[in-house]
């Protein structure tokens, strides 16, 4: 019986990379672009399984916390797709009933095989809501900060009469009142020397930097035989790796769609 994927991410090219990487498995997907659309269409085609993104509008761990608590879909299991932009949050996923998460960019054989490590574990319930405080009766005597409460009768029954504060003692005459010694001057205290920090040690050479800067060093070489100027250069060397990805993920999948069809039509002919 085939795997029933249900995907939530508002992005249409991650959808499609979900559909492809199901394309040739034992597996049903349908995608929807929101969590509270992915929360309604749990209710009607009953899933196995649901990858939903962490950044939507109504995120991935608030997806798992609504499917969770909806009967009938306790056992669907929730993975959270998270990035390096926007980590898994292990405490909240917990808190909410996230089963597990996958980090994007992703290789398609490690989604593949978490549906199949996820399906075969106990399914992970999200956590009750706290009950609220039991509202008791109204507080009699001592309340906070150690002050008395006024003691309250109820209406007919005669209150006894406050006591009256003693009268204070009279103070003695001016005259009569020994003088205050006169302060001594403080002795001047030496400053003492401030500790000096230690001196930072030496910072150890960074692989993934130096990687970085060989790899940029090659691109350098190869646009300028391309004859971009400096300033041409420089805006392309600057392109953080995040940007490279994002521009990866959004070209690839359709290039990959476009191959495979035009094989297909080829083997056909």
């Amino acid at each position: 019986m085939p795997v029933n994927i249900l995907v939530a991410d508002d992005s249409l090219t991650m959808r499609r990379i979900m559909e492809l990487t199901f394309a040739g498995e034992d597996a049903t997907v349908t995608a929807v672009e929101s969590g509270d659309a992915a929360v309604a269409k749990a209710g009607e085609i009953r899933p196995d399984i649901v990858f939903a993104d962490g950044t939507m509008a109504t995120d991935g761990y608030a997806v798992a916390k609504a499917i969770k608590g909806t009967p009938g879909l306790e056992s669907t299991a929730v993975v959270l797709l998270a990035s390096q932009k926007s980590p898994y949050d292990e405490a909240k996923g917990k808190a909410s009933g996230v089963d597990d998460h996958v980090l994007k960019p992703f290789d398609t054989q490690h989604v593949i095989d978490k549906v199949a490590q996820v399906m075969s574990r106990p399914r992970a319930a999200a956590a009750p809501a706290a009950p609220a405080a039991p509202k008791g009766p109204p507080r009699t005597g001592t309340i906070a900060f150690g002050m008395a409460a006024p003691n309250i009768a109820p209406p007919g029954v005669p209150q006894p009469p406050a006591a009256r504060p003693a009268p204070a003692p009279p103070s003695p005459p001016a005259a009569a009142r020994p003088a205050a010694p006169a302060p001594r001057p403080a002795a001047p205290v030496a400053a003492a020397p401030r500790p000096q920090p230690p001196a930072p040690a030496p910072a150890a050479p960074n692989p993934v930097s130096a990687a970085t800067s060989a790899a940029s060093a090659d691109l350098a070489g190869k646009l300028a035989d391309l004859g971009l100027t400096p300033q041409q250069m420089e805006g392309v060397l600057s392109l953080s790796r995040e940007v490279v990805e994002r521009v990866v993920w959004e070209v690839v999948p359709d290039l990959a769609e476009t191959l495979i069809k035009e094989e297909i039509q080829r083997l056909t002919q």
